[in-house]
C-alpha cells in the first residue's frame, strides 16, 4: 500500500498550513534516527522477546510533530507477536525523550488526521478507531 505519507509528513515537519490528514506508510522508508529512539523506549520488550521467544523485531517510525510545540514526536509500527500478540503489529505514539503516548496492537494502518484533541492531532487506527489525547496520553474515544 503506497501512501502520501512522506509528502505530508514533510508539511508537517516545515509547520505548513495546509491539512495534515495522511495514511502513515510504515512500508515507506523509515527516519533512523526514530527508530533507535523507539528501540530504546521499547528496549526492555525487545530484550525480552529476543531471550524468551527468540524473535526479531522490526520497527518502522518516522517523526511527526502531534502537538504543535515544535519538538517532535514519534509514530511508528512494531512488529514482533511476542510484544504485540497474533493479533498483528502494534502501532505506537511516543515523546521524543521515549514516553510512550499509544500503543495498539492488532493494527495493520492508521492515518494522522486533521482534527485535534486538547490541541494534539487525533490518530485513526483500522479505519475505525479514533484515538484522541486525553490525560498524558493517546485515548480510544
Amino acid at each position: 500500500m503506497k501512501t502520501r505519507l512522506l509528502l505530508v509528513l514533510a508539511g508537517i515537519l516545515a509547520g505548513s498550513a495546509s491539512a495534515y490528514a495522511a495514511q502513515i506508510d510504515f512500508a515507506a522508508k523509515s527516519e533512523p534516527d526514530a527508530v533507535e529512539a523507539a528501540r530504546k523506549s521499547w528496549a526492555d520488550s525487545i530484550q525480552e522477546a529476543q531471550t524468551e521467544a527468540g524473535t526479531s523485531t522490526d520497527i518502522a517510525a518516522f517523526k511527526v510533530d502531534l502537538n504543535g510545540d515544535g519538538k517532535l514526536e514519534i509514530v511508528g509500527q512494531i512488529k514482533n507477536t511476542y510484544i504485540c500478540g497474533n493479533a498483528g503489529p502494534c502501532v505506537f505514539a511516543m515523546t521524543s525523550g521515549g514516553d510512550v503516548l499509544m500503543s495498539v496492537p492488532g493494527t495493520e494502518n492508521a492515518e494522522i488526521l486533521d482534527s485535534k484533541t486538547g490541541g494534539w492531532l487525533d490518530i485513526q487506527i483500522n479505519d475505525d478507531k479514533k484515538y484522541r489525547y486525553s490525560g498524558g496520553m493517546y485515548r480510544n474515544q
